[in-house]
């Protein structure tokens, strides 16, 4: 209490930052905080006024209930997979030497800035029922992506990048001489990751796993995609209540019902965290760190990183040949009257996409900013 009072007085003594921030303020609650009042607010709406009803139907309709279970279970399984995968590229090419790591971290990168769909076309591509694996290559006729295997796939795929990010900048900030230590008085390379590395990065990893969490589970595109009337989940069926129903009130009570998740590993999170003391000692290396991993685990880890940077190739190489191709699936004769037609007809929604997008990057990255 004494803290926050102590710093209204000293925002108080600098009327521009406090200009700024009651600025900031007031943009939080126009567009945050009254729009997820307003949420909730209709997810009580009734016929009849204000009730329950809209939140029993989570116990007495199945399909709810199927899209509850399959948003978790889809969260959970790509944090941990994107989190992993995104701690195999961080360590590879933060904290040893092998080749390429500028290509590999590029590569690795770039599904940040694809649509939200495009991993999902791709693996339509690749592994749907006309997929250029499938059946060309393999000559399956009844493997089916859709499901919980293709969202989950689709959206590692997507979301693994965040991770990497994250958790790229929290190993950079472990001192290395800590792991030269740890080998001086002799520890093994295994017991110095295990015992001095990872220890320092739960932090890290915890949040990236809520990221990649709260992701998963508000994604539109991949399931919208992928998942497949059989495998209903939230974030679509929401969609689907409101624009297909016509029932604003049942769809924001799936978006509400979507927030708890998130909220509830935010505070786990945060609970776990402040019970733990995790301190770093900062400086200048001193030494090298490429002797704390062995030559077997680097290649297998860099391996690793080469596969998942060819996946991304392969997945926005396969976007370009589908855009060349006349019929995919049945004619693959080269054309461009895919682009003639988005450069025609579909123009306006290009030019209003790109309307949107630089108004709003601009005005995102000042608040930001300011925010920070």
């Amino acid at each position: 209490m004494r803290s926050a009072v102590r710093e209204i007085k000293n925002l108080a003594r600098d009327p521009l930052l406090l200009a700024l921030a009651v600025i900031i303020m007031a943009a939080l609650i126009v567009f945050v905080v009254v729009p997820l009042v307003n949420v909730l607010w209709a997810s009580f709406r009734t016929p009849t006024g204000l009730g329950l009803d809209n939140y029993e139907l989570m116990s007495t309709r199945r399909l709810y209930r199927n899209a509850l279970r399959n948003s978790l279970t889809v969260g959970a399984t790509v944090g941990l997979i994107g989190v992993a995968l995104g701690y195999v590229c961080a360590y590879v090419i933060e904290r040893t030497d092998v080749p390429f790591k500028r290509v590999l971290h590029v590569l690795t990168m770039l599904p940040i800035i694809s649509p939200p769909f495009a991993g999902a076309v791709s693996i339509l591509f690749l592994f749907g029922f006309n997929g250029l694996i499938t059946k060309q290559l393999l000559g399956l006729q009844n493997f089916s992506i859709y499901g919980f295997h293709g969202v989950v796939l689709s959206q590692v795929f997507t979301f693994a990048p965040i991770a990497y990010l994250s958790l790229r900048g929290v190993l950079a900030g472990i001192n290395p001489t800590l792991e030269d230590a740890a080998l001086n008085v002799g520890a093994s390379r295994w017991q110095v990751f295990w015992r001095v590395v990872f220890p320092l990065s739960i932090p890290g990893v915890a949040s990236a796993f809520l990221v990649v969490l709260i992701e998963s589970m508000a994604d539109f595109g991949n399931p919208l995609v992928l998942a497949g009337a059989a495998f209903p989940m939230l974030a679509p069926q929401a969609y689907l209540e409101i624009t297909g129903s016509f029932n604003l009130p049942r769809g924001a009570m799936l978006a509400v019902i979507l927030l708890l998740p998130s909220i509830t590993a935010f505070a786990i999170q945060r609970y776990y965290i402040s019970k733990r003391q995790y301190v770093t000692v900062t400086g200048k290396p001193t030494a090298s760190t490429t002797k704390a991993v062995s030559p077997f685990a680097k290649w297998f880890l860099f391996g690793i990183v080469v596969a998942f940077a060819v996946v991304v190739v392969l997945f926005y190489g396969v976007i370009l040949l589908g855009a060349l191709t006349t019929v995919w699936g049945f004619d693959y004769t080269l054309t461009l009257r895919h682009f003639q037609y988005v450069l025609s007809t579909g123009w306006d929604t290009v030019k209003d996409t790109i309307i949107v997008a630089v108004v709003s990057t601009p005005i995102s990255g000042i608040m930001g900013m300011l925010i920070a």
